[in-house]
């Protein structure tokens, strides 16, 4: 009697070992495990943010820098532009910023505009004296050649004078940003 119970015991704990194998096995086929991903650096989730090379015939060669504001996150500050330093607000992320009618720290008056960033072309884009267009943003720039021009518009009501700019960024290697820590 007791070598059969002893025998069910066996049987019943073999049987749940089985089983158990079985469902990790199953679960080893559906999943499988992937490094981990990168973390979300500032570059990444802003990629607007950064330096730029703008090259105009009239005015030679300029540098433009983006920078992201200390209290806001959706507030970046542009400068290097003959307008001077002003502020552009994020409305579609990653890289689509509403530049408001504002006056600069220079103290002069700049109409509202658009700057856009594209990251498969590191291409910058941005306009003044057009209105942002939430439905399609870069709408404003498929017509425009891409260079520094001012393009000047007849409304109904009067006459509007847009200006574009159109800049290239400038991408440091990691090489030479590790290479620049290090000799600090």
């Amino acid at each position: 009697m007791k070598n059969i119970i002893f025998l069910a015991i066996a049987a019943v704990g073999f049987s749940l070992s089985a089983s158990s194998q079985s469902t990790a096995d199953s679960i080893k086929s559906k999943y499988q495990l992937v490094p981990m991903p990168e973390p979300l650096s500032i570059q990444k989730a802003f990629p607007a943010i950064g330096s730029y090379q703008l090259t105009d015939a009239a005015q030679g060669q300029a540098n433009i820098n983006i920078t992201l504001d200390p209290t806001s996150k959706g507030l970046v500050w542009v400068e290097g532009l003959p307008q001077g330093k002003f502020k552009a607000y994020l409305k579609k992320s990653p890289s689509t910023y509403r530049i408001l009618s504002q006056k600069t720290e220079d103290g002069k008056q700049i109409p509202e505009g658009t700057l856009i960033f594209n990251p498969e072309t590191s291409t910058l884009n941005i306009v003044f004296g057009k209105e942002f267009n939430d439905e399609d943003p870069a709408a404003v720039f498929a017509t425009v050649p891409a260079a520094t021009t001012e393009v000047k518009v007849k409304t109904s009501k009067s006459k509007t004078k847009m200006t574009f700019y159109t800049a290239n960024k400038i991408i440091v290697s990691t090489a030479e940003t590790n290479s620049s820590i290090n000799q600090e």
